[in-house]
């Protein structure tokens, strides 16, 4: 198996105010994307930059997590293609290997 075609997860942290764009990047991308997991999480620490008082309050900021299993290439032309669209928008990064994984059934 090449390194292109070897299985990787994508996981991307975005701001709140960008997920539902980039979400929507991705579904019109089936072909790259034919399906993936969204949860909700929060950034914490220095680095992180804080929208409005609730957050600031609270320390800490409103993010959302996408993970998607792929190979490397689809990662790589994925990637490219949201580097189009959001540079700048804050939007966090990395891939990961995939030693086994499938559906119990």
């Amino acid at each position: 198996m090449s390194q292109d075609s070897s299985p990787v997860v994508l996981t991307l942290v975005m701001p709140a105010e960008v997920e539902d764009a980039l979400i929507d990047t991705l579904l019109e991308h089936p072909d790259l994307a034919p399906g993936f997991t969204t949860d909700a999480v929060e950034g914490h620490g220095e680095r992180i930059r804080l929208a409005g008082t609730a957050e600031e309050v609270r320390g800490r900021a409103a993010y959302c997590r996408v993970q998607h299993v792929t190979t490397r290439a689809a990662a790589d032309t994925l990637l490219a293609i949201l580097r189009e669209r959001f540079t700048g928008s804050r939007v966090y990064f990395w891939i990961t290997p995939v030693l086994a994984f499938g559906r119990l059934e």
